[in-house]
């Protein structure tokens, strides 16, 4: 199963490495919400909230019981999604889709590139 995180903008900005696969949406699969939790959490999310923007709320949040057939935003394919932030508009990747075998793929406005 597929399990996403969807970064909230915490105190005016996101989180961002393309190095590590970070990204304004991040999708691990995995086989439980806790086995994607642990992943996400190496991967560099975290879901304490520390430091985060005492208005805004979390930067994260941890995965919900049920997950995805295949990697999506919002219930839509991250292949199909329609993107709308600033980073997608410049041709970054939005979302790192984590692949259980170790592979990382970036989504984007342009097309699927491998990160």
């Amino acid at each position: 199963m597929f399990y996403t995180y969807d970064q909230n903008n915490s105190g005016g900005g996101f989180d961002y490495d393309e190095s590590r696969g970070l990204g304004i949406v991040v999708i691990v699969e995995a086989d439980s919400a806790s086995l994607a939790d642990d992943r996400a959490e190496e991967i560099g999310l975290y879901f304490d909230g520390e430091d985060d923007c005492d208005c805004c709320g979390n930067r994260w949040y941890a995965a919900s019981s049920g997950g995805d057939t295949v990697p999506s935003v919002y219930g839509t394919p991250v292949q199909s999604y329609a993107w709308k932030w600033k980073w997608a508009r410049e041709g970054f990747p939005e979302a790192f889709v984590h692949f259980a075998d170790g592979r990382v793929e970036g989504y984007g406005a342009m097309s699927a590139r491998a990160a």
